[in-house]
């Protein structure tokens, strides 16, 4: 957990005065960060073999069933 989620997960009427000052500094800088264009930082996808994807679809696949109708 973050400092600021600590913060944020305080009672507000136990908040001094200093952890309020840490709240909008950070929201002020946040605030700044999305004026001036920047995004959010996205979470590290994992990544994947597309090689051992692709040879496990083919060779997992169940035998096809011909359906036998009568006409």
């Amino acid at each position: 957990m973050s400092d600021l989620d600590e913060l944020m997960a305080r009672d507000p009427v136990d908040l001094s005065s200093a952890d309020i000052d840490a709240i909008i500094a950070f929201q002020r800088a946040e605030r700044a960060r999305r004026a001036a264009g920047e995004k959010p930082k996205k979470p590290a996808a994992p990544s994947i073999d597309i090689s051992s994807v692709v040879t496990k679809m083919l060779t997992d696949k169940a035998p096809v069933q011909t359906i036998k109708r009568r006409i």
